[in-house]
């Protein structure tokens, strides 16, 4: 269990991603109607994969391990 503290950050993207993450939501809901799953749980577990990818954040400053 990450106990890391979470802040909340605004972005803006394109409508057609909107809905796009707002359609995986609806299909993941229909797979399992009793786990509320929405665009933005869905967006924010594509940022943090995609930032993990890049590297491991080993400062609160979000520098990157050499």
């Amino acid at each position: 269990m990450n106990i890391e503290k979470k802040i909340q950050i605004n972005l803006a993207i394109p409508e057609s991603y909107r809905n796009l993450l707002r359609r995986m939501a609806a299909m993941r809901m229909m797979e399992n109607p009793w786990i509320t799953t929405t665009g933005t749980a869905i967006a924010t577990e594509l940022l943090l994969k995609a930032l993990e990818e890049i590297g491991k954040f080993n400062n609160d400053v979000g520098e990157t391990e050499k």
